[in-house]
């Protein structure tokens, strides 16, 4: 529907801007040829005697005194139907990756603050003999990206949201680097521990580390009550 009435729209604007130039034209042309201003006076005080003259020449095919009249009114119309093709609205926004040099703009490789990634770089095959935790199979090549900026973002307004299938390296990639990193308070999910066994001891030494884990088997957790604030003296 809004295509409809921006056609309709463009449509009624071409037609007026036509019969503007046309009439304008054709009172400069005739001022032009004889020098008399009857022509303009007249569209000042009422222009439909002008367009109806010009109207006439037309019809009458008075080409000496329409031609370049006709020519200004055609580029007239066609001028807002032409920008209504070539002036479209982008049917996508403007979004990209960013490049090497927006991300220096941005201050992600300040060192500091939350480590997310690293950009640009190479992946390599390296030898390194290990086994495929998903297949079990041995692999005697690990690939591994080499050179790059490492990108870190620091400041109160800012999150980050990791997405990835298990086992795909959220942990040791993002997680425990930021652990290991972050020099400030720090609340872990970690339902299979790992973050608190690759963290806790380094830490320590610069924090008190707790370890909340009721379903733990062998107990090793940290226990809290709420209840314990309660006070028990009536008074």
């Amino acid at each position: 529907m809004q295509k409809i009435a921006t056609a309709i729209f463009m449509m009624l604007m071409a037609m007026a801007l036509g019969v503007l130039l046309f009439t304008v034209a054709y009172v400069a042309t005739d001022w032009y040829r004889t020098g008399s201003h009857v022509l303009f006076d007249q569209l000042n005080a009422n222009p439909l005697p002008v367009v109806r003259q010009a109207w006439a020449d037309t019809m009458a095919r008075n080409f000496g005194r329409i031609q370049y009249a006709v020519a200004a009114g055609a580029i007239g119309f066609l001028l807002p139907l032409v920008s209504l093709f070539v002036i479209r609205p982008r049917k996508r926004n403007d979004s990209r990756f960013m490049t090497m040099s927006d991300i220096s703009k941005t201050g992600l490789v300040k060192v500091g603050g939350v480590f997310i990634g690293r950009a640009g770089g190479r992946l390599a095959e390296i030898l390194s003999p290990s086994r495929d935790q998903r297949s079990g199979k041995i692999r005697l090549t690990q690939r591994k990206l080499i050179g790059g900026k490492k990108l870190w973002i620091d400041g109160d307004d800012i999150g980050g949201f990791v997405i990835g299938p298990p086992r795909s390296g959220k942990g040791t990639s993002l997680i425990i680097p930021s652990a290991l990193t972050w020099r400030h308070s720090l609340v872990v999910l970690d339902l299979r521990g790992e973050t608190y066994a690759a963290t806790a001891g380094y830490r320590s030494t610069m924090s008190r580390v707790v370890r909340f884990a009721p379903a733990d088997p062998d107990g090793n957790t940290a226990c809290y009550n709420p209840m314990d604030f309660i006070s028990l003296d009536s008074a």
